[in-house]
């Protein structure tokens, strides 16, 4: 009895043993696997992490690239607002030199000439009546004609030498050309401003009505060895002193 007894103990004592051994493996199981579940968690955080990482760089990249892009287009805006200023005031500069070509500003002659008489007002504005008053002849047809200048309309009377020509004092159109070389012409032009300039002289007509001229074209060309010349300017309703506006001594 005492030795089936002993042998019972040892039976049991082994399968303590084993059960322990067992559990032993089974933890050590558990924990392996555990752990190997833990390096692939691990591994894909890294994975993740990388690619968090690529993914900011090249978007730090990016931002770079926008930002320099940015003043690269500042930069180009800046230039484009000065090219923008210098065109706007190239464009007005250009403008004011074409308006000003419409205004008649120059000297009404080219060659010999001097000027001989400037219409004289008096402080009421009319101007002094000669002390003998002169019949006026009826108007002829061509007279009646011309452009009706009223008596105290400022002008400027020029004496002018042979091969001396009018030029026309801004560019316009010729609107009017009565006359002709004996009796002598009047030719107005337009430019198309407000001023209406008129030229009347004994001479030769180098222009015809509707003609556009420029500043500078030659109007009438003097052929005798003394001539004169009167010149008016008017401005919209309002005749004006030309000698106020041209160069006398151009």
């Amino acid at each position: 009895m005492g030795e089936h007894s002993g042998q019972k103990k040892n039976i049991m004592i082994a399968v303590v043993a084993i059960a322990v051994v067992l559990a032993f493996v089974l933890v050590i199981g558990v924990h392996i696997s555990s752990n190997r579940a833990l390096k692939v968690q691990i591994a894909e955080l890294q994975r993740l992490t990388d690619a968090l990482r690529a993914n900011n760089t090249e978007q730090a990249g990016q931002i770079e690239e926008l930002a320099n892009r940015d003043a690269e287009q500042d930069k180009e805006l800046v230039a484009m607002s000065k090219s923008l200023t210098t065109k706007t005031d190239e464009l007005e500069a250009m403008q004011e030199q074409e308006a000003a070509r419409y205004v008649p500003n120059i000297f009404p002659l080219r060659g010999n000439s001097s000027l001989i008489q400037e219409t004289e007002i008096t402080e009421e504005g009319e101007e002094e009546e000669p002390d003998e008053e002169e019949e006026e002849e009826p108007e002829t047809e061509e007279e009646q004609m011309r452009l009706v200048i009223p008596k105290d309309a400022p002008s400027a009377t020029f004496m002018t030498a042979a091969e001396s020509r009018a030029i026309a004092t801004a560019d316009g159109t010729v609107v009017m050309v009565n006359g002709d070389a004996h009796k002598g012409y009047q030719i107005v032009l337009d430019h198309g401003n407000g001023y209406t300039t008129v030229y009347e002289g004994f001479g030769l007509a180098l222009v015809s009505e509707n003609d556009t001229v420029g500043r500078g074209s030659v109007l009438l060309y003097f052929v005798d060895e003394i001539n004169t010349f009167t010149y008016w300017m008017r401005y919209e309703e309002n005749w004006v002193d030309p000698l106020e506006t041209i160069d006398i001594n151009g």
